[in-house]
């Protein structure tokens, strides 16, 4: 999402519907940018369809690429400048 200017949703996968996700948009949110956002599912489906490892490493426009969450949390690096 990031990759298209769209700032990733708060999503949730439902747990009653296989493979669902919900994304849910506040009501303030432009018909023109629901198109864009759906512009971007499109173009999104499209590339992991044609080549899966370009999701596994996106995103690319951005300074830090995808964080390792897991490592995170095993090795914290916390430091407070007060």
């Amino acid at each position: 999402m990031i990759d298209y200017g769209q700032h990733p949703t708060t999503n949730y996968f439902l747990l009653i519907v296989h493979d669902a996700l919900m994304i849910e948009p506040t009501e303030t949110v432009s018909k023109e940018a629901l198109d864009a956002f759906a512009d971007a599912l499109i173009a999104i489906k499209q590339e992991a369809l044609s080549d899966p490892e370009l999701l596994h490493a996106a995103p690319h426009i951005t300074p830090v690429t995808r964080l390792d969450e897991v490592k995170a949390v095993c090795n914290p690096v916390l430091c407070y400048k007060g």
